[in-house]
Formats: structure tokens, sequence, C-alpha cells
């Protein structure tokens, strides 16, 4: 009997007092909130063009596609040409209608013969709309 009256003995209730660490939890969730800064990010404005009924018309006729592969290779429609030929196609296509130019350029081609080619088409028009992609 002793013995139970000794694990009698040794069962003393404990409790866990948890309102410190209830009273952390709010200082830090009030922590969090004072020093969280709302900021509305702006994002880069992107000017989305409208269909209209006069582009729909430019946009039958086929863009002038250039593909420049790694060795600096200018070519159109699957012909190699040249600069100054780039330039007389440049200046023929956009006489008859205003179309884009595109650029199709291979990936670990020289960016100067991208701009080059991006220079020939604005000396032909200012305002001309150049698109750049790259290709494997």
């Amino acid at each position: 009997m002793s013995r139970k009256r000794h694990l009698n003995k040794g069962e003393d209730q404990t409790d866990i007092n948890i309102s410190p660490m209830i009273d952390m939890v709010f200082i830090l969730l009030i922590f969090f909130i004072v020093t969280t800064v709302f900021v509305d990010e702006r994002g880069v404005p992107i000017d989305k063009p409208t269909p209209s009924p006069q582009s729909q018309q430019d946009n039958d006729s086929e863009p002038v596609i250039f593909r420049i592969n790694r060795a600096g290779t200018i070519t159109y429609k699957n012909n190699e040409v040249t600069l100054t030929k780039a330039e007389d196609i440049v200046k023929e296509v956009l006489s008859e209608s205003d179309v884009p130019v595109i650029l199709q350029v291979q990936r670990g081609a020289k960016a100067g013969r991208m701009i080059q080619v991006m220079d020939v088409a604005r000396q032909v028009k200012e305002s001309v709309k150049i698109t750049v992609s790259t290709v494997e």
C-alpha cells in the first residue's frame, strides 16, 4: 500500500500556462501588420490596339519577314539578301501597304546584325512596326 500512496503523492497535477504564448502571438501579429507595406504597384503600361476595319484590310497583305541566322545571313522568303537588298524590299512592300517588319532571329545570332536590319527598316519609314522573335 505504500506504493500506492507514493504514486498518488507523486501525481501532481501540472497545467501548462499558455497565456504568455497567446500574448506573444498577438504581439507578433501586431508587429507584422504594422510593418507590412501596402503599396499599389503599377505594372508596365501596355497599349492594346483596337481592331478597326482599315487595319483588317491592311492585314490581308503579308508582313515583311526577315530571318537572321547565327552566321549573320539575312534571308527573305528563303532567299539570301544583303542589307541594301533588304532596304529595297522594305521600300517596295511599304509603298504598297503599311505592314509590319518581322525579324526572326536565330538564338546565338549577333545583335548587331539585327540592329542593322531594324535601322534599314526605320530609314525607309520612321513609323514602321518592327517585331523581333527568336527561332531555333
